[in-house]
């Protein structure tokens, strides 16, 4: 029921064009300004509920807080005055519980406009227990009349119900957007890291907690951050103070405002555009998003950007009586006096900051290279003192270039070490090392060379593989299956397939295979008796391999047997939890393969159960092929390179052709 309440509100809703909503249209700006809100309101949760298809004319997007919201009065008062603003003539006021008030425009509310065009109020006042629900339809607001109209607009009440105690528990208000005018389905994960960014979600989260669709927003993953600043400058480095959290506090101007603030740099450049430069909150919410404070000025300003991530914290700015925030909060108007002192100091803070980043990094790099050449001291130690200057000289002139990756250094120093040691690259080592810093073009023309050497020699390395594998096929034909065969196999798990290379040996749960055979009873028949098994693995995952000894022929019943030994080994893994093994695949290696019907349909049946049989002519044939493709890639990654061209044409067609066996 209503009682024949009514609402109204006074402008005409083309106004709301003008006062920025177009500036709302993607999801998390809009919702994000619903957000504010509803901190502005004590809540101490929201939950947004976001589509997960395609919208079409029934999705809906809500905010759902359990604020103090609305009476029918407030309602009125404040929520359809266009331009309410809480804080009215003191800056500073805080809400009811304290917090510092993020409204300050009163155009917030209408936001939802910018992706819809229905904004649904459903608000329930903590204080009277009133609920009120009315709609704000955008087209009739606008209307057909003139920008500006004296006439107040009616706003139908959908419902009203009258003060309560009983109802006052279930404070709050939800915002339901209707119509929705957005055409693809918000990304979940996108989403929940870029509203989390919209919010300074580390100083608020133990009294304000956002959920979308409910989770919760994600923390950042700073896993692959190398320097923390201010905490990694030098100590006469820095004139402000650092607290516990790692934040450093600065003064910015002379009327004594401060800022707290953190950078970070990571070791690989930033690909994620949202964390590229610092971002500014003001009073826990974004008011300028990442940038890098209008820096110019050649090559000392720019080199490491891409590297570059920080928060800045400048309440100060919410504080003052003039408002420096954009409509949409996400810009700040740094012409204006009371931010332009910050702009100046982000500028030499950043430069700061990437001096000794650019220094930091070469010392890493540095140590680095003293590292990588503890193993070859020995094989240095022979040559001459000019020839090892050279090679430390070059390795420490490419550690000076920042944009190199530690990742990318090591692996240059293993090329380059293998290099010297086979007696190439000498010419571009010496030039390199008579430079006090090299260049890009220098160091490109290292990577270059490096990069083919690098490649030649694993070229080399799978060459020899082949030849291993040809190998293993002759013993296969002497019908050579022992535990010689398993263990020369052990050691060489390649054999399988390129993609087991890492799995070894592994000894740990021979009495779970035990149990495992004898509850398959595989002793019990005289086939399985002669079988040679091999457990291997690599971190988490434990491969079963079973060698059919030669002459047997398996058949469907084999294959059965074999799968409920695997499931059952599989079933006993996972009760020994302190062993970290997670996944169990099983492998059948035969002689021959029946090629029945029913045979080949449970051979599939397995492989999508992660448990594989084949016979050695495809196993080895199968080996053969993919590493034949390694060295086909090796030489296309350096065509003109004719040492690895001649690698790969000698490759299966001189080998010999895999044979019968049985």
């Amino acid at each position: 029921m209503t009682d024949n309440k009514k609402l109204e509100i006074q402008f005409h809703g083309r106004i709301l064009d003008h006062l920025g909503i177009q500036m709302y249209q993607s999801p998390v700006a809009a919702l994000a300004e619903l957000v504010a809100n509803a901190w502005d309101a004590d809540t101490a949760t929201v939950d947004i509920t976001l589509p997960t298809s395609t919208p079409n004319t029934a999705s809906t997007i809500s905010v759902k807080d359990s604020g103090n919201g609305m009476t029918f009065e407030e309602c009125q008062e404040r929520y359809l005055n266009v331009g309410y603003n809480q804080r009215q003539d003191d800056p500073t006021k805080r809400t009811p519980a304290g917090r510092r008030i993020l409204g300050r425009k009163g155009i917030g509310k209408f936001a939802g406009f910018g992706i819809a065009e229905t904004i649904e109020v459903d608000t329930i006042s903590n204080e009277t227990g009133e609920r009120t629900v009315f709609p704000l339809i955008l087209s009739k607001l606008r209307g057909d009349g003139e920008y500006v109209s004296t006439n107040a607009f009616e706003i139908a009440v959908t419902l009203y119900e009258g003060p309560t105690d009983a109802r006052r528990a279930y404070h709050g208000t939800t915002i339901t957007l209707k119509n929705l005018t957005i055409k693809k389905r918000p990304s979940l994960p996108q989403f929940r890291r870029s509203m989390a960014r919209r919010f300074l979600l580390r100083e608020i989260t133990d009294t304000f907690a956002i959920r979308v669709n409910g989770q919760p927003l994600p923390k950042e993953n700073r896993s692959k951050v190398q320097f923390t600043f201010p905490g990694d400058f030098p100590d006469d480095a820095y004139d402000g103070t650092i607290d516990a959290s790692g934040f450093g506090t600065d003064v910015v101007d002379s009327d004594g405002h401060s800022i707290r603030w953190q950078a970070v740099t990571y070791q690989e450049p930033i690909s994620d555009e949202e964390l590229s430069g610092f971002v500014v909150y003001v009073s826990h919410k974004l008011a300028q998003t990442p940038f890098f404070f209008n820096l110019e000025g050649g090559v000392s300003a720019q080199l490491g950007q891409e590297y570059l991530s920080g928060i800045i914290e400048a309440d100060y700015l919410d504080d003052m009586t003039v408002d420096v925030i954009a409509t949409e909060r996400q810009r700040i108007n740094w012409d204006n006096p009371a931010a332009s002192n910050l702009l100046t100091w982000g500028q030499a803070t950043i430069r700061h900051i990437l001096r000794e980043w650019a220094s930091r990094r070469s010392a890493v790099k540095t140590k680095m290279i003293q590292d990588k050449l503890e193993p070859f001291s020995t094989k240095l130690s022979k040559y001459s003192p000019i020839e090892r200057k050279t090679v430390e000289r070059a390795l420490n002139s490419m550690a000076r270039m920042p944009r190199i990756s530690n990742e990318q250094f090591s692996s240059l120093c293993d090329s380059v070490l293998l290099a010297f040691e086979k007696g190439r690259l000498q010419d571009l080592l010496l030039a390199l090392s008579e430079v006090d810093s090299a260049s890009e073009a220098d160091v490109l023309q290292v990577l270059i060379e490096a990069n083919v050497l690098t490649a030649l020699h694993t070229a080399e390395a799978v060459k020899a593989k082949l030849l291993v594998i040809e190998g293993l096929q002759s013993r296969i034909q002497k019908q050579t299956l022992e535990n010689e065969l398993r263990d020369f196999v052990a050691d060489n798990p390649w054999l399988l397939s390129p993609r087991w290379e890492t799995f070894a040996k592994e000894t740990r749960v021979t009495k779970v295979l035990g149990e495992a055979a004898a509850e398959a009873k595989l002793n019990d028949d005289d086939d399985w008796k002669g079988r040679v098994d091999l457990v291997l693995s690599s971190g988490r995952q434990l491969l079963v391999v079973e060698f059919m000894r030669p002459a047997v022929g398996v058949d469907w019943d084999h294959l059965t047997r074999f799968e409920h030994y695997v499931t059952l080994i599989r079933t006993k893994i996972e009760a020994l939890t302190h062993l970290g093994l997670t996944s169990v695949t099983g492998l059948l290696v035969a002689d021959k393969l029946s090629k029945s019907p029913t045979s080949i349909k449970k051979i599939e049946a397995l492989a999508q159960n992660d448990m594989d049989a084949t016979d050695w002519d495809s196993l080895l044939a199968s080996a053969n092929a993919q590493w034949d493709d390694f060295l086909e890639i090796l030489a296309e990654r350096a065509p003109d390179e004719e040492r690895l061209a001649a690698l790969a044409d000698s490759g299966s067609d001189e080998r010999p052709k895999l044979g019968a066996t049985s």
